[in-house]
């Protein structure tokens, strides 16, 4: 791994995955050098574990999906401008698949909230808003 594709990815690489919704490139490089230090660690050499890593991670990339009905693939050479789905979006916090907390297994990361919660905080939220409205719409009066 190497300081500038860190460098980018922590930087430039924010802005596009925001604006893509995939993988930038420097990102997809730092995965590819984690993917082929593994396969040398397993024994591989290093050619071939050069090539293989950078046969899964383009693969896997490529075929990725969030899920309902997102496009697929989070490829580089796949990036254009991409808001994910309310779908998508639920799926990713409410679809936990029991292998714990991952960046694959968001839901796994997330406590399990009793459902009055959001009715309570829906609750609050109209409560402040009508606070601050109030004056505006002649539910409070001011004081001077």
């Amino acid at each position: 791994m190497s300081v500038f594709d860190t460098f980018m990815s922590d930087t430039v690489g924010v802005g596009w995955r925001a604006v893509t919704g995939g993988v930038d490139p420097w990102t997809k490089q730092e995965i590819i050098d984690q993917s082929a230090a593994e396969y040398k660690q397993a024994g591989m050499s290093s050619d071939v574990a050069d090539q293989q890593a950078k046969q899964d991670v383009t693969d896997t990339l490529k075929t990725f999906t969030l899920g309902g009905d997102d496009p697929t693939g989070a490829d580089p050479s796949q990036a254009k401008f991409n808001i994910p789905s309310w779908q998508a979006i639920k799926d990713t916090f409410h679809s936990d698949d029991g292998s714990g907390c991952s960046i694959t297994n968001i839901a796994g990361c997330m406590p399990t909230v009793p459902s009055w919660v959001y009715w309570a905080a829906g609750a609050l939220g109209a409560l402040v808003v009508l606070y601050i409205l109030g004056p505006y719409v002649g539910l409070l009066e001011r004081r001077d």
